[in-house]
């Protein structure tokens, strides 16, 4: 008694504390932040054993159907009710019932369903808001799957229990009997008679084998935007003007030039350097005449 007033305390709590509706028009637009295994403690009514079955197999994404959710309609391999409640937003905001009354006719978004019993716990693949759906009364785990479930924009996860599959299905190419093409005769070459036809038994019936997808992804990472590689312009560069070289008659005319003014300079040197007569080249005065110049000259009548 004392368990039972404490569960019945802990839901009337819960159902205090959230709000009685939301609306779901914009999906994706408040995802919810949270752990998604753990969101189903949340969930007080169902048995704790359940849940924990439940969180195990959402961690192991060992989902029991891929459905479709459109304005008025859950379809899935199962039937489902077109009622959602219980749904998870943001850090932890859990409404009563979500309305999606604000839906296109063509608005579509996938979900996984996870079951034990008639528990049953909803992820959507667009914002991961954990919620509660229930299966239609006679409702069993086959039926038609949704139009489209092989287009999943997400990877598939690792599933869960496999789908029976029907009895007439082919089986696969190990288990078909030999084929009994080995008494055909040839046909030989440049004839026009066709062959024999060989008659080929109908292959036994048994189920394949099951095979089991890859794991998916819960969150699907967001789309980047490449953006295009920036092109610096190129840089403009200076025609380069060559340096115009002189010809070969003006550089012997201009060496002549230069020849010519060099001699003239140094004749002018030496001009300046050489003394006149009777001058002294020391003192540059005129010499006085001394006896001996006076005597050693010769008398002229």
């Amino acid at each position: 008694m004392a368990m039972g007033a404490a569960i019945a305390h802990s839901v009337a709590a819960a159902t205090a504390t959230r709000p009685a509706a939301c609306s779901w028009d914009t999906p994706g637009h408040d995802s919810f932040m949270g752990d998604v295994p753990a969101a189903v403690d949340r969930y007080t009514d169902i048995p704790p054993a359940v849940r924990e079955r439940l969180k195990a197999r959402m961690r192991a994404h060992e989902y029991d159907d891929v459905v479709e959710i459109s304005r008025d309609r859950i379809v899935g391999r199962a039937d489902y009710e077109p009622d959602i409640r219980g749904m998870h937003f943001g850090e932890g905001r859990v409404c009563g019932t979500v309305s999606r009354a604000g839906w296109s006719e063509g608005q579509r978004e996938r979900a996984l369903v996870y079951c034990e019993g008639s528990a049953c716990v909803m992820v959507p693949t667009v914002c991961r808001n954990v919620s509660r759906i229930e299966r239609a009364p006679g409702s069993g785990g086959g039926g038609a799957r949704p139009p489209g479930d092989e287009e999943l924009v997400f990877d598939p996860p690792g599933a869960g229990v496999p789908a029976p599959v029907p009895g007439d299905s082919p089986a696969p190419l190990s288990t078909l009997p030999p084929s009994p093409l080995t008494g055909v005769p040839a046909t030989p070459p440049g004839s026009f008679v066709s062959p024999p036809r060989v008659s080929i038994g109908p292959p036994p019936t048994g189920s394949p084998p099951t095979a089991i997808p890859p794991p998916p992804l819960f969150v699907l990472p967001p789309a980047v935007t490449e953006l295009p590689p920036t092109v610096a312009p190129p840089l403009a560069v200076p025609p380069v003007v060559p340096v115009p070289e002189p010809s070969t008659s003006a550089m012997v005319v201009a060496g002549l030039g230069l020849l010519i003014a060099s001699l003239r300079r140094s004749c002018r040197a030496r001009s300046r350097c050489r003394a006149p007569r009777g001058v002294d080249e020391r003192v540059g005065l005129r010499k006085m005449p001394t006896a001996h110049d006076v005597l050693s000259r010769p008398i002229r009548c």
